[in-house]
């Protein structure tokens, strides 16, 4: 408040009704700038709630589209039926087939263990002095 009636007494000592008009002419262009902020931010907000209405569109068609297809492909999904009968395997060849893979496995093992202890060997110990 002292401050408006601090300003109002320098205005009316300096010549008053130049010093007035000039603020009167301030005020207005700021209000004028605040007025053309006010309605740049609405039209930004109409821009981002129409862009936001689109893409909601968007997903709800595409959700649509894809409820349809699955839809159909439940429709025409043929009915139960038997799986045809898996030959009958000779049990020796069977035996054969899961040595070679439990061969195969422990290869595999042997192979990243010793990947392992190579990495592990490569590492200098914090203890060991730089060269």
């Amino acid at each position: 408040m002292r401050k408006v009636l601090c300003l109002s007494v320098c205005i009316t000592a300096m010549g008053g009704s130049v010093q007035a008009q000039s603020l009167r002419e301030i005020e207005a262009r700021n209000a004028a700038a605040h007025a053309l902020e006010d309605v740049r931010r609405d039209l930004l907000a109409g821009q981002i709630e129409a862009s936001n209405a689109q893409e909601r569109a968007r997903t709800d068609s595409l959700l649509r589209g894809l409820e349809q297809q699955r839809a159909n492909s439940v429709l025409t999904a043929p009915s139960m039926t038997v799986p045809p009968a898996r030959p009958v395997d000779d049990p020796a060849r069977r035996e054969a087939d899961r040595a070679n893979a439990m061969s195969r496995i422990d290869q595999l093992t042997q192979d990243a263990l010793a990947q392992s202890n190579a990495r592990m060997r490569a590492i200098r110990p914090a203890s060991e002095p730089k060269r």
